[in-house]
């Protein structure tokens, strides 16, 4: 086994890698978590020299020492001594592997034997599916000259009935054909007599400038008896005050001119009139005389003019060009009511007008006679209903109208189509073509029965057949679905696999497709490898692109590829060593939950300290006691906030990435929103404008894939990103109850 990685250097993103002392040794599993970018597949990489005993040319510069359990050291000279198949799974096995787009590649070689005897039996089994497809291919033409004599008739009757009744909406085949179908097993009842098809032609081709337009029907809002109650409530009414002036009382008309004159001479010591002192005394009376009691009921009876003013209604005449001649409806006499009922009706209101101005003029006395006033609702109503049914009457005819157009129409595709059906005999090219398509269907049954045995007879006698079968299963499993297949093909005496989707090549496959076919290869080739017990196999995360539920279908093909069960003791690896790393936090918890003890697994961390500087770790307490990467993001920022030296270039490098990692899950959690919402817009609402632009801005300008050169290049602001995490510490200090169990999970 590998027991440690001791060096790196010049290797990638590994400049000049150290094993530190509390790192612990590899074991059986290893289970390794880093983002992207951090350095997880350039480690692959150095696993896979051991596979191709040399370093890769792009690597020339580099070197590594590694031990093994018997603490012997290897670098790039000695390769070669050791003995143990290696095989890596990483982005150089998807591109040294497999083509994509239907490109041939190499395939997996399962051993077997051929046979003979079993490639005459395919021989034989050619000929006949040869002999059924000629005799389909005949079947076919046949059936396919009926049903093209069935389609030209549709089209040709379709022109000729689009002509004869001038229709000028779309009417091709493609209209007739329901009609065509609905009719044809009873068509002769469809078949019209001559004057029967003069007469719906002219019902047919009736123009629309003939058709009225619906008429609106009248509505009257009539609230007389609301208005009346109104009326003669508050007419009844008198104002209250605390002190009158008889003089005023018996003179209304003084008493209105003095009224309006009370504020003009509210600061006034001198009358505008006589130019006489007015003492306060009087001023006194007359403010006791003009009440506020006073001023409001004259402030309703205003409103209520208004009110009355509105209630007033109006109904439009009637106009003899809105109605069909035939309905012999005469407006004259109608619209002899609606001037005279209406102008009653408005009248009646006039009159309460009246009174309630009367009341304006002698507010202290009550109006109490509403003898005159007559209530000519239910006259109205009745002349409303009177013209609405002249209104639906007419409007029931427009109706009418189109439905015996439409009705016309109909009849007379239906007899052209019933024509059209007899023409062709249809019942019978009908019959010719049901009879060819079952032999047609029964041969391609027969010869998907026996491509089908031409299929397994060379699966028993191709290793290439065995491969495709056991990568297929693979697939399958991944993607829960079986379109997607491995087939092989032979080139010139070689066999080779080719990628199909259900019957064709496959092309434009998806990154999640792509992975599980260059998985399931792998995977595949495997079981190529002999004594596949001392083997060390390296994966590097074989779920690029797959959803949750496929990430669970690749931990368990894992679990059950690698692991056994044992009757006595724990569970146990069916290769020496595993590795598997992954930036995927979803997957890295499935992986410790894989079926081995915890004696013979351990955990690892691979960090980007630097451009390039990366190094591998033990597993940090935030991750290794919490299935969160929340924790973790926090535990970084927490220590940073807390450090001495915030200039450290190692400790400032992840910060940024950390920060807007843990901004955009503490956002989310505290408004989720939808998959549209902006980290922005939920930190606006959460931290307010100022603080959040302050937070957000140091984020966005570091923590893309380009922030090593940005922070080489502009350390002038580099202050911002401690004074960032400073307000978004003091931010998450607010929410009390949340900060405190974070910094409780970190301790």
């Amino acid at each position: 086994m590998i027991k440690r990685v001791n060096k790196i250097e010049k290797f990638g993103v590994f400049k000049d890698y150290k094993r530190t002392g509390n790192i612990e040794d590899f074991k059986k599993l290893n289970i390794i978590y880093g983002w992207n970018y951090s350095g997880k597949t350039t480690l692959s990489r150095i696993i896979g020299c051991f596979n191709e005993n040399q370093i890769s040319t792009d690597y020339n510069q580099a070197n590594f020492e590694i031990l093994d359990n018997n603490s012997k050291s290897f670098n790039k000279d000695n390769l070669a001594d050791y003995t143990n198949p290696v095989r890596v799974f990483n982005s150089d096995f998807l591109k040294n592997n497999l083509k994509w787009d239907g490109e041939t590649f190499n395939p997996v070689l399962l051993l077997g034997e051929e046979s003979i005897e079993k490639e005459k039996e395919i021989e034989e089994l050619s000929k006949k599916v040869d002999r059924l497809i000629s005799i389909n291919g005949k079947l076919k033409n046949i059936s396919s000259s009926l049903k093209s004599s069935i389609e030209n008739g549709l089209t040709t009757k379709a022109s000729f009935i689009t002509a004869k009744l001038g229709i000028v909406e779309s009417f091709t085949k493609v209209q007739l054909r329901p009609i065509f179908n609905q009719i044809k097993d009873s068509y002769a009842t469809y078949k019209l007599s001559s004057s029967q098809i003069a007469e719906y032609i002219i019902s047919a081709k009736m123009s629309e400038s003939d058709k009225k337009n619906d008429i609106q029907l009248v509505n009257v809002n009539l609230n007389f008896s609301d208005i009346y109650s109104k009326t003669t409530k508050l007419l009844s009414e008198t104002p209250a005050f605390s002190k009158t002036i008889d003089f005023l009382l018996e003179n209304p008309n003084i008493s209105e001119w003095v009224e309006k004159g009370v504020d003009l001479h509210s600061e006034k010591q001198n009358c505008l009139y006589c130019h006489n002192e007015i003492s306060e005394t009087r001023k006194n009376d007359l403010l006791a005389h003009f009440s506020e009691d006073l001023k409001k009921h004259k402030g309703d009876l205003n409103k209520l003019l208004e009110i009355l003013e509105e209630s007033k209604i109006s109904i439009k005449k009637l106009d003899s060009r809105d109605f069909y001649s035939s309905l012999n409806i005469e407006p004259k006499s109608i619209n002899l009511q609606i001037t005279e009922k209406v102008n009653n009706y408005n009248n009646q209101i006039e009159l309460l007008k009246d009174k309630v101005n009367s009341k304006l003029t002698n507010t202290f006395t009550p109006i109490i006679d509403f003898s005159e006033i007559t209530n000519l609702s239910d006259s109205i109503s009745t002349l409303v209903i009177e013209i609405n049914e002249k209104y639906n009457l007419n409007n029931q005819y427009t109706l009418e109208f189109n439905k015996k157009k439409s009705d016309a129409l109909k009849k007379l595709k239906q007899h052209y189509a019933s024509e059209l059906i007899k023409s062709l005999n249809l019942k019978y090219k009908e019959s010719k073509i049901t009879t060819y398509n079952n032999r047609f269907s029964s041969f391609e049954l027969k010869i998907n029965e026996f491509n089908t045995n031409i299929k397994l007879i060379e699966a028993e006698i191709s290793n290439a057949q065995k491969g495709r079968e056991k990568i297929n299963e693979f697939i399958h499993s991944f993607l829960g679905r079986e379109e997607i297949n491995i087939e092989v093909i032979n080139e010139n005496g070689n066999e080779f696999f080719t990628l199909k989707r259900n019957d064709d090549i496959a092309k434009n496959l998806s990154e999640g497709e792509k992975t599980a076919i260059a998985f399931s290869f792998f995977l595949t080739k495997l079981l190529e490898v002999p004594n596949f017990e001392t083997s060390i196999i390296y994966i590097d995360d074989p779920i690029s692109s797959l959803d949750s539920n496929h990430i669970f279908q690749v931990n368990a093909l894992i679990k059950d590829f690698f692991f056994k069960d044992e009757e006595n003791g724990p569970n146990s690896l069916k290769c020496l060593q595993l590795f598997l790393s992954t930036h995927n936090f979803e997957f890295f918890n499935l992986l410790r939950e894989l079926p081995l003890g915890k004696r013979d697994t351990e955990y690892y961390f691979v960090r980007r300290i630097a451009e390039s500087e990366s190094g591998l770790y033990r597993l940090p307490k935030a991750i290794r006691d919490y299935k969160s990467e929340y924790h973790y993001l926090f535990n970084e920022l927490y220590k940073f906030h807390n450090s001495a030296n915030k200039e450290d270039y190692e400790a400032l490098m992840n910060i940024p990435n950390s920060m807007r990692r843990f901004v955009e899950l503490y956002s989310y959690s505290k408004i989720p929103g939808n998959y549209n919402s902006k980290v922005d817009e939920r930190t606006d609402k959460i931290f307010g404008i100022e603080k959040s632009k302050r937070i957000m801005k140091v984020l966005h300008y570091f923590s893309h894939s380009n922030s090593i050169n940005r922070m080489m290049v502009n350390s002038d602001l580099l202050c911002d990103i401690e004074f960032a995490v400073s307000d978004l510490i003091t931010e998450l200090e607010k929410d009390t109850l949340h900060y405190e169990e974070l910094c409780k999970s970190i301790e």
